[in-house]
């Protein structure tokens, strides 16, 4: 989240706080619900792996290792998805001689993956649990004022039930379940905000930022370099189709219109002045196609004004009302090479067109980082969330480009939202 917690919240109005407090909770329920039955459940996995591991003092624990690894991380790999089902983001890690086609990996403990999911599981079958613990206890509680005066009529009047007052009158009975309406909200707030804290833990554990193989590294590049050839080929035929159906179309309409002068000339001369200034606009409109096509290319903002002046033009015209943030902290060194800085300029182009055709946003933030090393790029937008790169919303082209100049790009966008976009692109030497 680009703000804190509790900053975020203030700054909400009452309707969008609503919306986004209680259209998340069942989602976090059931996600602290199934953490606390795989927090007690990885418990004894952790009390099994210590097991192991003093049988394999004696030599016998080295045949139960593997199998005990194996089960620990399809645990880890089970909570990674759920983690990313709750952060509307990809969590994933890399094992050493684990790829799509590895049926029974050779998982190790010298592995760093497998030592993090090794932290994991410990932290969450305590702390996990914890929390969730106190969420669930926070929702008891709550139903317990909501439901006071059916258990008070049901309940023997000699045995009146305590919560904080004796509820021993009907009165009391009624003013405890508008007490538990803000109980309820309280416990509704805290369930999520556990919940996400909960996931934003796990995804700090379970992510691996070990080096990459060497193999796995030229794979990657293979597979960049491939997509990188494929947006190109996209790109091309792109801009010969707009050729083609613009401004080619406009030039020999005009070539014809000329024609038609010619012979007017000498037939009908009076109906000349009226056929040139049709053939005028229409050299006009081929001529506006050209410039479209040419700013579709590379903006000509891009080289008279640069990146930051460029990337303030698309805010100012963006349909949501986006607000700016920029850092330039190579404002001494030379510019990013034009590739670099156009690249940047299409991420943040193509992320304020999602926010206005898909979010249902009514406010935007762009956050510009600019350094002799990489130019950083957030979008966030307070729309609806559940955005995802494989739905159409242009973000897979987004990641395709950013990827051929070996930068990353990170898409979170949980159901309510806020969607985030980050970009990290290397300006290169």
């Amino acid at each position: 989240m680009s703000l804190p917690l509790f900053t975020t919240l203030r700054r909400m109005p009452a309707r969008e706080l609503s919306r986004r407090l209680f259209g998340r909770f069942p989602q976090a329920i059931g996600y602290v619900v199934l953490c606390l039955g795989t927090g007690l459940a990885g418990l004894g996995l952790f009390y099994l792996l210590l097991v192991t591991l003093a049988l394999c003092l004696v030599g016998t624990g080295f045949l139960l290792l593997p199998i005990v690894l194996r089960l620990l991380r399809r645990v880890a790999e089970f909570h990674r998805r759920r983690v990313s089902r709750v952060l509307g983001a990809d969590v994933v890690t890399y094992y050493r001689g684990v790829d799509g086609e590895t049926r029974r990996p050779k998982l190790s403990l010298r592995d760093p993956a497998v030592r993090k999911d090794i932290v994991w599981l410990l932290a969450h079958s305590i702390l996990g649990t914890t929390l969730c613990v106190t969420a669930i206890s926070a929702c008891g509680g709550a139903v317990n004022w909501l439901s006071a005066p059916l258990w008070w009529r049901l309940a023997p009047r000699e045995r009146d039930a305590v919560i904080v007052i004796t509820v021993d009158s009907w009165p009391k009975a009624i003013g405890a379940m508008f007490v538990g309406v803000v109980y309820a909200a309280v416990a509704a707030a805290i369930v999520v905000a556990l919940a996400r804290v909960h996931a934003l833990g796990s995804r700090k554990v379970l992510v691996t930022r070990a080096r990459v193989p060497l193999e796995q590294r030229v794979q990657e590049l293979s597979v960049t370099r491939a997509e990188a050839l494929d947006a190109h080929d996209a790109e091309l035929r792109r801009i010969e189709r707009d050729l083609h159906d613009g401004a080619q179309a406009g030039i020999v309409a005009v070539s014809l219109r000329l024609g038609m002068i010619k012979r007017a000339l000498k037939a009908r001369p009076e109906q000349v002045p009226e056929m040139v200034d049709a053939t005028q606009q229409l050299a006009q409109q081929a001529l506006e196609s050209l410039r479209q096509l040419v700013r579709g290319i590379y903006p000509p903002v891009l080289i008279d004004r640069g990146l930051i002046d460029a990337v303030r033009a698309l805010t100012a015209l963006n349909e949501v009302p986006t607000s700016i943030d920029i850092e330039d902290d190579a404002a001494t060194a030379p510019r990013a090479p034009a590739a670099v800085e156009a690249a940047a300029y299409f991420v943040v182009s193509e992320a304020l067109t999602n926010v206005a055709k898909h979010s249902g946003a009514d406010s935007a933030l762009v956050r510009l980082r600019i350094s002799d090393r990489s130019i950083s790029i957030h979008v966030e937008d307070n729309g609806r969330g559940g955005a995802s790169e494989h739905a159409g919303s242009g973000i897979m082209g987004v990641r395709r480009r950013v990827a051929a100049f070996d930068g990353t790009t990170e898409l979170v966008s949980p159901p309510g939202g806020p969607t985030v976009l980050r970009v990290e692109i290397p300006c290169g030497s």
